[in-house]
């Protein structure tokens, strides 16, 4: 039976021959749609034309206009839903209140209602058609209007038929029990009608649903048809009520009523944005952590990084294509697989950025002469990690859902894209070591290299915060090393400050340090205002990722320049120092709030607010400080190192980091460097 709808399909649309065999598929389900549903919707039409009142519509010519205008108003206020049908195709479908108000026009003048509606559909029909330019964009426009008109004609005139057959009035008459069960009973033969008119759609992508995702995978089509049919219908019972206050208390009252509908409208559009921005941020976050996972399990050489990637990537992103390049003409996924290769000017204009760019549908593309028609774009470099000079780039076209894309929409994509790009940078990196490792065979400069990738997770340029001094200096003991450090930038101006050391040395300690900066710096920049909550949520991956038997010790604060106010936690690391300028340089400690990383699961971290005033500096510090020890077995302690800073207060930072340094290597002079020192110095100007 397939295989004769796809042969019938493809006499209207020959082009599905050169397509894909699940594309041609759902291509084929929207040219039997259309065939089917056309002559019901001319039928439809037809039956509205004979029933409809001219005089009502010309005596009612301003409340129609008004109703007409609250649909528009409505369905600018749609609410939209995305269901991951299967793993690389989405289903989208919105909603409004606006069907509501078709129903209120209805039980108000009768079938000749319908009209409103039917004005939309029109509009609607003819805007989205001049913007679509593809075979495949307006096959699917002619679906959603043959099936459109139909379930707007056939379905509701069939109620209105039998709701005028038992007693039914135009306009209702009273909100009695037996008048409320009549229309309500109206609706629900609407509803029927609308399922039944929409059945032969359902069972076929039902049915090419089982036979490409196998049997077990109708669950989410499913669920998807019944959210599509049933969200929209739960407003329509309000739509007796709405009728019955025009009528019978007249317009201010419904006004009332539609405000607060207004109001409704725009929670549930937020609440769409919401839902489905959440949806994609765990689901790229997920991504990108079996991604990383796959790649350090992945052969050090990355001749397996292609197949890597198109296990990953091709629904990490709500795309409907994909392409991934390296500057050495190798193309590292592509997807869909009959996509035609991208002219070389797209890539060439990629390898001269260093920043992420998103491009609307409306926007000219810069490696294009004028405009051209194309989907929502994003485009970012492939940077090098040693000199930050593009090598690649990656691609992204996302798919024309019911999710508008704006250009903040698009932003909120960034962060995931670069991350992808970051971690295909990091794995040709580390191949680049692996090569020059097997090349010159020797241990030391191994080490030496991979203390070089362990540098660059380390950020190399600072902020500059007016009013604030920030100096940052790390001296690893050997060639990796288990401190870090990270300045992370924010939303509203505000900035993380993170300082960390992991347990032991060597190799392993140094590979845990790279996993775990890159989760706090994760989990920092989606819980910016919550260090409690990074710190818990890096705790969990760092134990259910990794069995090192491992853990870092870390202090983390949230710093709003403007206010002074700094938000931290302290896991487990040694306290830093406030050194407060009003008190003649009088020390707060700021103590640990719970326990290191990666001890134990489910722990939890208290936050502290402190506030650094004009003049007050702020000292944090790795236990080599304390714990460098001369040639006669004394440590350096806290002790000297807060005399060192107590007696230079009111110097810059990075005066006041040299001499703390100083002492240091004057107090264990000839004797070798035992642990990693980080220290970092944040003075705000008096």
């Amino acid at each position: 039976m397939i295989n004769f709808l796809v042969m019938l399909a493809n006499k209207f649309w020959p082009e599905l021959d050169n397509m894909s065999h699940q594309r041609r598929l759902v291509g084929t389900g929207d040219v039997i749609t259309v065939l089917y549903s056309i002559p019901l919707a001319l039928f439809g039409i037809g039956w509205l034309i004979s029933s409809t009142d001219l005089s009502l519509l010309f005596q009612e010519r301003l409340i129609f206009l008004f109703f007409f205008c609250l649909i528009v108003v409505f369905n600018r206020l749609s609410y939209f839903f995305i269901v991951e049908i299967r793993k690389d195709r989405y289903g989208s479908a919105d909603g409004s209140l606006s069907t509501m108000i078709q129903w209120v026009a209805v039980f108000l003048f009768g079938s000749s209602g319908l009209w409103l509606s039917i004005i939309w559909i029109g509009i609607n029909f003819a805007w989205n058609w001049s913007k679509s330019f593809s075979t495949a964009s307006r096959w699917n426009l002619i679906r959603s209007i043959s099936i459109g008109l139909t379930q707007t004609t056939i379905a509701p005139l069939v109620a209105i038929s039998l709701y005028s057959s038992l007693g039914g009035r135009f306009p209702i008459p009273d909100l009695s029990t037996q008048t409320v069960l009549l229309a309500f009973g109206a609706l629900t033969i609407d509803l029927l009608m609308v399922i039944l008119i929409w059945m032969g759609y359902i069972i076929y992508h039902t049915k090419i649903q089982m036979i490409i995702a196998g049997a077990d995978s109708t669950q989410p089509i499913v669920k998807f048809f019944l959210l599509s049919f049933g969200l929209p219908y739960l407003s329509h019972p309000f739509a007796i009520l709405a009728a019955g206050l025009y009528d019978q208390n007249g317009l201010s009252i419904f006004l009332f009523f539609i405000v607060g509908l207004i109001l409704v409208a725009i929670l549930s559009r937020q609440l769409s944005w919401a839902a489905e921005s959440s949806r994609q941020q765990s689901r790229q976050l997920e991504k990108l952590e079996q991604l990383g996972r796959a790649l350090l399990e992945a052969p050090p050489d990355a001749s397996t990084l292609p197949v890597i990637l198109e296990q990953h990537v091709q629904n990490m992103f709500p795309s409907g294509r994909i392409a991934i390049w390296l500057s050495n003409d190798k193309l590292l996924v592509k997807y869909p697989s009959d996509w035609p290769a991208l002219p070389e000017d797209v890539w060439h204009w990629i390898l001269t950025q260093t920043n992420a760019h998103a491009f609307q549908v409306k926007d000219a593309l810069p490696w294009e002469r004028g405009l051209s028609d194309h989907n929502p774009l994003i485009v970012t470099p492939i940077l090098d990690m040693d000199n930050f000079k593009a090598i690649g780039g990656v691609y992204l076209e996302l798919r024309t859902l019911v999710q508008p894309w704006d250009i903040k929409s698009l932003s909120n994509l960034f962060p995931a894209v670069q991350s992808l790009a970051a971690q295909i940078a990091s794995a040709m990196h580390h191949a680049d070591v692996y090569d020059q490792t097997l090349a010159y065979q020797n241990i030391t400069q191994e080490l030496r290299l991979a203390g070089k990738i362990q540098a660059s997770f380390l950020p190399n340029k600072f902020p500059s915060i007016p009013g604030w001094q920030l100096a940052v200096t790390m001296l690893p003991a050997r060639e990796t090393s288990g401190d870090f450090f990270d300045v992370i930038n924010l939303s509203d101006g505000r900035l993380g400050i993170l300082i960390a050391d992991v347990a032991d040395k060597g190799v392993g300690p140094a590979l845990f340090m790279a996993l775990s900066r890159t989760l706090i710096r994760t989990y920092a920049i989606e819980y910016d205002a919550e260090p409690e909550v990074v710190f818990f949520a890096a705790n969990d991956r760092l134990l259910n990722d990794t069995r090192a038997s491992l853990f870092v010790t870390a202090f983390y604060g949230i710093l709003d320049p403007e206010s002074g106010t700094f938000t931290y936690c302290n896991a487990g690391h040694n306290p830093p120092y406030i050194f407060r300028h009003k008190d003649n340089g009088d020390i707060q400690a700021l103590n640990r709030t719970g326990m290191a990383l990666g001890i134990e699961s489910g722990a939890t971290w208290r936050q502290e607010k402190i506030n650094l005033n004009p003049g007050d500096v702020l000292i944090l510090y790795t236990d080599g400080i304390p714990d460098a020890q001369n040639s006669q077995g004394r440590f350096f302690e806290d002790e000297n190192m807060i005399e060192a800073a107590r007696s230079h207060l009111g110097m810059a930072a990075h005066e006041i980091q040299s001499i703390i340094l100083d002492q240091v290597q004057s107090f264990v002079g000839d004797t070798p460097q035992f642990d990693d020192i980080t220290l970092m110095i944040l003075v705000r100007d008096s």
